[in-house]
């Protein structure tokens, strides 16, 4: 079985500028830069033909290139904690790469996602006893953060491996995007 879900790795520059931004705090876990991602579609555990299907289907996605542009943090409290984000704007070519994965799953009989899709990348992860006060800060100074934009050209399909260190993210299959215009992102 594999644990399976589609998304885009923003580029390194600015994986290292929003990680920069991530509070300095015991019980605050930034999430590792190799890890960072936008979710495009969560698939779970699939088992080795149908992980197979899926491959395939996603290489008939036609959509065009995405842009990531940073806009503002926010978090999700949890019983087990928070989580601190950075949100991304949603954009009409972001919502038909998400609709054109669908569908293509939905052709191979794997239902649609339950949850509305909610662009954002996760920057940290917080236990309980962080103070509140230190992330309402952080919030505050924050919740305004805009980042230059992007032009992302491809999106992967990633199996989740389990090992002693946590979780890695492997790439299975990378998948271009259309091109549509000439901005890429900065690559330091």
């Amino acid at each position: 079985m594999a644990r399976l879900f589609v998304a885009i790795q923003p580029p390194a520059a600015l994986v290292a500028d929003l990680l920069r931004i991530v509070p300095a705090q015991h019980g605050i876990r930034p999430t590792m830069a190799a890890q960072l991602h936008l979710t495009l579609r969560f698939l779970g555990e699939q088992d080795d033909p149908t992980a197979v299907r899926i491959e395939r289907v996603l290489s008939e996605v036609a959509a065009p290139s995405v842009v990531l542009q940073v806009k503002g943090v926010g978090r999700f409290r949890g019983r087990q904690g928070a989580i601190l984000w950075a949100g991304l704007e949603a954009s009409a070519p972001m919502q038909a790469l998400v609709d054109a994965i669908t569908a293509a799953l939905e052709r191979e009989g794997i239902p649609p996602e339950r949850r509305r899709f909610w662009p954002h990348l996760t920057l940290a992860r917080c236990r309980p006893e962080v103070p509140e006060h230190v992330l309402r800060d952080w919030l505050a100074a924050r919740r305004a953060l805009s980042l230059p934009a992007c032009t992302i050209d491809r999106f992967v399909l990633f199996e989740s491996v389990l090992d002693r260190q946590g979780a890695r993210h492997v790439a299975r299959a990378v998948y271009p995007l259309v091109a549509n215009g000439p901005d890429r992102c900065p690559q330091r």
